[in-house]
């Protein structure tokens, strides 16, 4: 695998990535040092200091603000924020800018690419993942790096609630926690993009979101966690939920995500032998 090639324009990063090679300060894995001692790790995060946050957002200019407008409001600070601009066409890139971001520039579109983009960017000890179309509460993050407490734990997520009001929504969103908390139960956390934490030692310890050479498209945030299983403590928080767009179940497609999704869980969580946890 190639290093990544780094360049800087209009204050933001553009980074250029192939797949099966991922991004770190500069240099892939196999240009640095593995950082295997988890041994070293700090036990808990006193302070956002220790925390890093990373949204990957691709033509997201509208949504964008909201979601950052919401970080500043959490009641823990002094966190980094990174937004990866995920190819996009809009002006994602200059609106993350504008509101503080770090942004990285990434040229080939995949949600799987550009978090893993952005988790090798972070350079704190504790990485949080969340979407640009998220909109967490207040104590949200206070909350999430609760369990990082208990230096065993490598990852803790929480759930997802549809911004669309009415009873359906509220009856899928308790539908989806059970469901999270059996798979839970089961050792097949089903852990969501916009709303996990996870120690960056560890992180890299089982290679990321990778999937084989590439970064899968679908369902990286459950492969991390499935490979996490085998090197420390992975927590489910239920009632730790983060609103998200309904967007994806617009224009009557909410039978076509649902099976789609099925599929989905089944091939990774039950069907698919697990990576090795190293790369």
């Amino acid at each position: 695998m190639a290093c990544v090639k780094r360049s800087r324009r209009a204050g933001s990063e553009n980074i250029r990535v192939s797949r099966g090679s991922t991004a770190a300060d500069g240099a892939s894995p196999q240009c640095r040092s593995k950082s295997g001692d988890r041994s070293a790790q700090s036990s808990f995060p006193m302070t956002g200091a220790d925390i890093s946050i990373v949204i990957p957002a691709r033509n997201e200019e509208v949504r964008l603000p909201e979601c950052l407008s919401r970080l500043r409001e959490q009641s823990l600070q002094g966190f980094e924020v990174i937004v990866v601009d995920s190819a996009s066409s809009d002006g994602t890139g200059a609106v993350g800018r504008s509101l503080g971001a770090r942004v990285i520039r990434v040229d080939q579109p995949g949600v799987g690419l550009a978090r893993q983009t952005g988790f090798d960017a972070a350079r704190r000890s504790l990485i949080v993942s969340t979407d640009a179309d998220a909109l967490p509460s207040p104590d949200w993050l206070e909350h999430l790096v609760e369990p990082f407490r208990d230096p065993a734990t490598v990852c803790a997520f929480g759930t997802i609630r549809l911004s669309k009001k009415g009873v359906l929504a509220s009856v899928g969103h308790g539908l989806f926690r059970a469901f999270q908390r059996v798979n839970s139960l089961l050792r097949r956390p089903i852990c969501c993009g916009p709303n996990f934490a996870v120690r960056a030692g560890a992180f890299r310890d089982v290679g990321g979101f990778a999937a084989g050479s590439v970064f899968p498209d679908e369902a990286e945030d459950v492969r991390l966690a499935l490979k996490l299983r085998s090197v420390g403590r992975v927590v489910y928080l239920p009632h730790l939920a983060v609103d998200v767009s309904a967007r994806s179940l617009a224009g009557g497609k909410a039978f076509t995500y649902i099976a789609h999704h099925t599929r989905v869980y089944f091939r990774v969580c039950w069907f698919r032998r697990q990576l090795a946890t190293s790369r």
